[in-house]
């Protein structure tokens, strides 16, 4: 056999090797921490301290005694995580670490280096929007089998993605458990991870058995509060159904996180103490909040938080993921640790069940299908392209979104790049509500006018290192 033969049937052989090492670094990792005790940790990390490749490193390694040390929430959480995980999804962590940490960083950079930006961290799919519950100010309407995203078009833009180092994908709908494909392509592809938001009714034990099996699955469990708030928007019964979720979940090794959506009728309710308290009673390792936003079949601005009720979200998320063991985040108030908006691109787009190119889950307007666009020439459309340029939308960052924090931005975006809207009504957002939305958003200025520069001075430090 020729040099040049033996070199390319076991060139991916180093790699394999080096991947299959990183994965049991991580599992051994994750079986330390659950089993050892903390002062024994902590002298591991002066050995590690001791061998940091960086001076970046290094700092690392102190910040992670130094919550040792303290007992901070993190480390509970961790432990947690070492314990209760079944071998499937701790294997799937692993997986999840070393490839999106190790592996597409190298794929990302080429992707860089060709077109000058990074790729979305994340791609956010709806292959379906049917829904077998009508809440309250959800942009879920009436929708058929037949709308749903084919299979083979979801899968393509998997592949696609994967190609420029994007192996996490975010499922929504709708109610994505009804979308009949969904479980074959989480088996196709368990290479990449995917978290999967959902109302958790259609959750049983087959499920529940199928996820265990595969590991490369979160389920985030849509929730509004306590029964009398999720009852309340979602329908009587439901909270039941998701408590009994949250329990088979949590019985079979698998972990989960949930999603609250603060209106001005439940917001103090889903920051409360109760309420963590019992998210982390029953397993949930990670917790989003999204602000209700005025879109979808019938928009109502009465429903968004108000400017006061979206500082004590702000305020609330940051005690308690300093108090409690579980990971929270603000959509609008973490904007800080994102430098501002996500969309277009810049971290994240949406695809719906029709294959329109969306910049955000809330924003919804297209230029590009992809039915009819490969995933990087909807990436780099113009109109994202713009959306792109023009953030971040303000220097302050907890007020970062171009549609409820600067009216007028996304629908000038819109109107140059001529994006037309994905859904009935969509354009309402854009055009009729900017009065509103624009009382609204000074009132949320004039009351984070010293908030960025009294709480936020470690910003600039900290983007610039």
């Amino acid at each position: 056999m020729r040099v040049q033969e033996v070199v390319k049937k076991h060139a991916g052989v180093g790699k394999h090797i080096r991947r299959y090492t990183l994965e049991q670094s991580v599992n051994l990792a994750i079986k330390l921490i659950s089993k050892a005790s903390d002062d024994n940790l902590i002298r591991l990390t002066y050995l590690l301290e001791r061998l940091a490749p960086s001076h970046t490193d290094a700092n690392s390694v102190r910040v992670v005694r130094e919550a040792f040390r303290t007992g901070h929430p993190s480390v509970v959480l961790a432990k947690k995580l070492g314990r209760e995980l079944s071998d499937t999804y701790r294997k799937g962590i692993a997986n999840f670490i070393v490839q999106s940490v190790f592996f597409d960083a190298h794929t990302r950079g080429r992707y860089e280096k060709k077109h000058g930006v990074t790729p979305p961290f994340t791609i956010l799919i709806s292959p379906t929007m049917r829904c077998n519950l009508k809440c309250d100010g959800c942009f879920a309407g009436e929708y058929s089998e037949r709308d749903d995203l084919p299979a083979d078009v979801m899968q393509r833009v998997i592949d696609e993605g994967k190609e420029i180092g994007i192996s996490f994908y975010t499922i929504l709908g709708g109610e994505p458990l009804l979308y009949k494909p969904l479980f074959n392509i989480l088996e196709q592809n368990t290479d990449a991870s995917f978290q999967i938001f959902t109302n958790a009714t259609v959750v049983n034990e087959r499920v529940v058995e199928k996820l265990a099996k595969l590991g490369n699955a979160i389920l985030v469990l849509s929730i509004e509060g306590m029964q009398e708030e999720t009852d309340g928007r979602r329908g009587q019964g439901v909270f039941e159904k998701i408590m009994r979720a949250a329990d088979m979940l949590r019985k079979s090794g698998a972990p989960f996180m949930f999603s609250a959506t603060p209106t001005r009728k439940n917001t103090e309710v889903v920051v409360s103490d109760e309420f963590i308290d019992l998210m982390v009673e029953k397993g949930a390792i990670f917790g989003w909040y999204f602000n209700y936003m005025p879109v979808g079949r019938e928009p109502d601005l009465s429903l968004m938080p108000t400017p006061e009720q979206r500082d004590l979200i702000r305020r609330r998320v940051s005690h308690l993921r300093s108090t409690r063991p579980i990971l929270l985040i603000d959509f609008w108030g973490d904007g800080a640790l994102t430098s501002g908006c996500l969309a277009g691109g810049r971290q994240f787009m949406h695809i719906t069940n029709r294959g329109d190119v969306e910049p955000c889950i809330f924003c919804h307007f297209s230029t590009h299908n992809i039915k009819d666009h490969s995933l990087v020439d909807s990436l780099n459309s113009d109109f994202f392209k713009g959306i792109r340029k023009a953030q971040p939308f303000g220097r302050n960052h907890i007020r970062p979104c171009p549609i409820i924090d600067h009216p007028g931005a996304m629908a000038g975006l819109v109107k140059k790049f001529g994006a037309r809207p994905t859904h009935d009504g969509a354009d309402r957002i854009l055009n009729e509500f900017i009065p509103e939305l624009r009382e609204y958003s000074n009132k949320v200025k004039e009351m984070y006018k010293d908030t960025w520069e009294t709480e936020y001075g470690w910003y600039e430090e900290w983007v610039s290192k």
